[in-house]
């Protein structure tokens, strides 16, 4: 076997290694996982397209998480480790369309970076959305070297499979598409017509999840600081742009975490600019889709975080390995930062998971209780995790309007003498009752605040009407067990 092909398997196996170190979360899946797994499980004659046009992203990815809908939590995670390693190779055949140095950086990069192993983990469409990210950019390339049918066929089915994952890949395709134009001249006709049938899809599906993305977008604004920890997140073993971007680049002054956020970061953005000196149409593709989705971000329209941005990445890990290619020492230092990071508290895999659902069915299912009142979410986000069989009432995002003016209405489904648990969920109701005008003032998100509302209502009613009180609190979730005796 020849020595470029040992190198590029024992890259694989990196990347695999590195993907299974703390795969299995204590915390079980948080809110957006459930979501994929829930949509995932429901059968095909029974609600299951009905339920994915509720959703604001697009069918195919639960369609592929569905034959594993029954499986573990491990397994589940498993099913987005696997496209996250066949990108590996993926990307040595895009670098190595430019020499073969190139594609053995692109692989070790990909294998490598801490951003790919954190969505390798988790049960979203992240890593599914990359590899074919990758390969939409491989035929991308291709085509425009070659306009032979298999690198037509390749890439239009690579455009249909990134639209099908999510509604923000028509953006990068639609660059992609424009390059090819521009540097042939004209789109080989043959993929004309597979080339609109893709914005079809995109127009089916996608206006639907359109109406849906600003409501499901609600909890945060852009900044320019969403644009640094874009690369940073990208390409630092840093993951600080996953909700909401801090006010400030350094929001942590301890010396390891800024030359872990910074080193890697500058070593990336140096390869990105000896790499767009040569390949000036890929980093275009790449500006045009970010500046697309900061005036999505700055209308309301979208929250700008790295992951929704992750169409983008295979061409900049591209253009830093083209552009770093003759700079070993660099790219050594890069890739040892990514690894050592395995060992610090701040390495991506680490992260808790404070939402997971499982620290919630940890303490329903052992705490007494005759019935249980949910607020933000409703009861069936929790039965893979919940063992009791208990009767069930909810404040959630549908229908929170109804119990604004009194929270505590919900109380009255709690008989005299009955044993009531009520579940919050800290990271949404954590405005106290004085500070509620004045996060009407600042323009704090309406749910934080409706839902601060209801917990305050909530924990004065239940001060006032319950007593034997037991709290307990795991992750972002907080639990309050009352008697009621009036």
């Amino acid at each position: 076997m020849k020595r470029t092909n040992w190198i590029l398997i024992c890259i694989i196996l990196l990347g695999c290694v590195l993907r299974l170190i703390h795969i299995d979360k204590p915390e079980g899946l948080w809110n957006d996982e459930y979501v994929s797994w829930f949509v995932s499980s429901i059968p095909f004659n029974n609600g299951f397209w009905d339920e994915v046009l509720k959703q604001c992203h697009m069918p195919l990815y639960y369609l592929y998480l569905k034959p594993f809908s029954s499986c573990s939590d491990l397994v589940l995670r498993l099913t987005s480790v696997i496209p996250s390693v066949l990108s590996i190779p993926v990307m040595y055949l895009i670098g190595k369309e430019f020499t073969q140095k190139a594609g053995q950086i692109a692989a070790l990069i990909t294998a490598s970076l801490s951003f790919l192993i954190y969505y390798a983990q988790e049960v979203r469409f992240y890593s599914l959305l990359f590899l074919f990210s990758a390969l939409l950019l491989l035929f991308t390339i291709k085509l425009i070297n070659t306009a032979g049918k298999f690198n037509i066929i390749g890439y239009i089915v690579s455009g249909a499979l990134l639209v099908s994952t999510h509604i923000l890949g028509i953006i990068y395709f639609f660059f992609n598409t424009a390059y090819v134009l521009y540097k042939k001249k004209k789109f080989p006709a043959a993929a004309v017509i597979p080339a609109l049938v893709i914005f079809f899809i995109a127009a089916f599906f996608g206006t639907n999840v359109l109406k849906l993305i600003p409501l499901s977008q609600w909890w945060g604004k852009f900044s320019y600081t969403n644009i640094l920890f874009l690369f940073s997140d990208f390409f630092s073993p840093i993951l600080t742009n996953n909700i909401n971007a801090p006010g400030v680049f350094f929001y942590n002054k301890e010396p390891l975490f800024i030359a872990m956020i910074t080193i890697p970061t500058i070593i990336a953005g140096a390869g990105l600019i000896l790499g767009t000196k040569k390949q000036k149409g890929l980093a275009f593709i790449s500006l045009l889709t970010i500046f697309v989705m900061a005036v999505l971000a700055l209308t309301g329209k979208l929250v700008f975080i790295t992951k929704y941005s992750i169409e983008i990445l295979p061409a900049l890990i591209l253009l830093v390995s083209i552009g770093l290619q003759e700079k070993l020492i660099w790219i050594t230092l890069f890739i040892l930062f990514h690894l050592a990071a395995v060992f610090t508290p701040y390495y991506t895999a680490k992260l808790p998971r404070p939402e997971g659902n499982k620290l919630l069915g940890d303490i329903i299912n052992s705490t007494e209780q005759d019935k249980i009142i949910y607020t933000y979410y409703e009861p069936d986000r929790f039965l893979r995790y919940i063992k009791k069989d208990r009767p069930s009432f909810f404040i959630s995002k549908r229908n929170r309007i109804y119990f604004i003016e009194n929270s505590a209405r919900i109380l009255e489904n709690v008989k005299i003498g009955e044993r009531a648990s009520v579940v919050f969920l800290d990271s949404v109701s954590f405005i106290p009752p004085n500070l509620i005008q004045k996060a009407e003032e600042m323009e704090i998100p309406e749910m934080f605040i409706t839902f601060s509302i209801v917990r305050n209502n909530l924990i004065k009613n239940l001060n006032e009407n319950y007593k034997d009180f037991d709290i307990k609190q795991n992750g972002a979730w907080t639990v309050i067990t009352g008697t009621k005796v009036k």
